[in-house]
């Protein structure tokens, strides 16, 4: 069994539901912890992935499959593990976090300022 890291960009959208299907019906195990992003575990290799993948992509999608150790860490992700958080609402409303830097009370959020500033610099 092979874990993989699986990030989609979409050019429409309608396609996310049916990469999300796909990916479901070839794991076992599955993690979708941001948007675009699933981790899962399947004995399928990364070719066979990507070509169940394609049949719902267009030149303008992005796709990277990735075969991952099982070591990982995440800040800010939505915890969904078996199931798919249907609206980055529903992980804003579960992270203190979240709703602080994406508040929408007229005013632009001074978090999120500071989370895109530029000359932040990480310890």
């Amino acid at each position: 069994m092979r874990r993989y890291l699986v990030c989609c960009e979409f050019h429409r959208e309608k396609r996310a539901a049916k990469a999300a299907d796909t990916l479901r019906r070839l794991a076992t195990e599955w993690e979708h912890p941001m948007t675009g992003v699933w981790f899962i575990r399947t004995e399928a290799t990364a070719d066979e992935i990507r070509a169940a993948l394609m049949q719902d992509l267009t030149f303008r999608d992005r796709l990277l499959v990735c075969e991952t150790g099982e070591e990982a860490v995440a800040f800010n992700t939505s915890d969904a593990f078996g199931e798919k958080v249907s609206q980055i609402a529903d992980a804003r409303s579960k992270s203190q976090i979240l709703k602080a830097i994406f508040s929408r009370n007229g005013q632009t959020s001074r978090h999120l300022k500071a989370a895109t500033a530029r000359n932040l610099k990480s310890a």
